[in-house]
């Protein structure tokens, strides 16, 4: 799926903006606060309905105005649609497809798979456990609707049993608990499907990009050995005390480490703990160039928002970095201060716009 026109309206300081897109890499260059990362704001709320920085909606609207849009048109072989996003001080957000309102962000979230590179990249390695989830979320999403309702039954589900626990009503929690278990084994089964063909690709990237690390991963389900039920049972004291629910799929994490004693498969230290931010960077990139190739596999085409580029790579893990985005044939729009920051090469290669108080020049 290509973005081949986008119309930014009133969004912080855009007045009016139309651009071209081309099917490549798009790169906006410029000073600070030319209106470079608004531009990806702008994709992000389009095809998300929120923002990726932090603040409300109504906090990204100019001052010179009450309201603020975003028009795209996309195209994939010889079809196309359109998105708009429509935000008034005091009003709900409007999401529309193709003139049609959409009613919930998940009837558009399989048109339009989207991979963020935003300067917090490492976090993906470094944060705690909810951003690896995230990111295999991410794909499940795309394993179809019985997911999406799986994966809201648990939410629904979970939320129940903690409201149980903190009005200590213990009786329900039999109830619940035969609720959550079978909810939580349908989760499991989903994620760790994914994520072992994710891993495939995700290792591949590894190799390009971070070729000098020794990685291994593992996929942890949220819960202590093999069964659920028998997890769950043993923490019932635990929960009761502590008024909420302490293991199961809500508190799934994606283990990555650096290399594995063979004689003992004992996993070393993590990552987090070995690795630089360069090197936590490019092994984020790989996690998530790597779920982008595994959609690929699956019919979907990514849209990839890359901010500040090339001011926290070095110009090999940079170079490693287009290279592979590149390979991967999907459309990236990508902000930089100037093309000096890219690796030698690159600046001919990209589709260039200038802009300057969130203006094309």
């Amino acid at each position: 799926m290509i973005l081949d026109r986008l119309e930014v309206d009133h969004l912080r300081n855009i007045e009016n903006l139309s651009l071209e897109l081309a099917p490549g890499i798009n790169l906006f260059t410029g000073p600070n606060g030319a209106g470079k990362t608004s531009l990806l704001e702008a994709v992000h709320l389009l095809v998300r309905g929120k923002s990726f920085r932090r603040g409300g909606l109504e906090s990204q609207i100019s001052h010179t105005s009450d309201d603020m849009a975003v028009r795209g048109r996309f195209t994939a072989d010889k079809s196309s649609f359109r998105l708009d996003f429509n935000k008034r001080r005091g009003n709900p957000l409007e999401l529309q497809h193709d003139r049609r309102r959409v009613q919930r962000i998940s009837e558009i979230v399989s048109l339009v798979p989207i991979q963020t590179f935003l300067p917090d990249l490492a976090e993906l390695i470094f944060g705690a456990p909810v951003e690896r989830r995230k990111w295999l979320d991410l794909g499940v999403l795309y394993e179809g609707a019985e997911a999406l309702r799986t994966m809201a039954h648990f939410r629904h589900v979970l939320r129940q049993r903690n409201a149980a626990l903190r009005t200590r009503q213990v009786s329900q929690l039999d109830a619940w608990d035969f609720e959550l278990i079978a909810s939580a084994e349908a989760i499991t089964a989903l994620r760790h499907r994914c994520f072992e063909s994710m891993k495939k690709e995700v290792v591949s990237c590894m190799s390009q990009l971070c070729p000098e690390l020794d990685v291994s991963l593992r996929f942890f389900p949220g819960f202590r050995g093999g069964e659920f039920a028998e997890d769950l049972r043993k923490q019932r004291p635990r929960d009761v005390k502590l008024r909420m629910t302490n293991s199961g799929p809500h508190r799934a994490d994606v283990h990555v480490r650096i290399g594995v004693d063979g004689s003992h498969r004992r996993a070393l230290p993590s990552a987090a703990a070995l690795v630089s931010q360069g090197q936590a960077r490019a092994l984020a990139a790989a996690f998530k160039l790597g779920q982008v190739q595994y959609l690929k596999t699956r019919g979907y085409r990514s849209l990839l928002l890359v901010d500040d580029l090339g001011s926290e790579w070095d110009d090999l893990h940079c170079d490693r970095f287009l290279t592979h985005m590149t390979e991967l044939g999907s459309q990236a729009l990508s902000s930089a201060v100037s093309t000096g920051l890219l690796p030698q090469g690159w600046a001919e290669r990209v589709t260039r716009f200038r802009l300057n108080q969130g203006n094309v020049l």
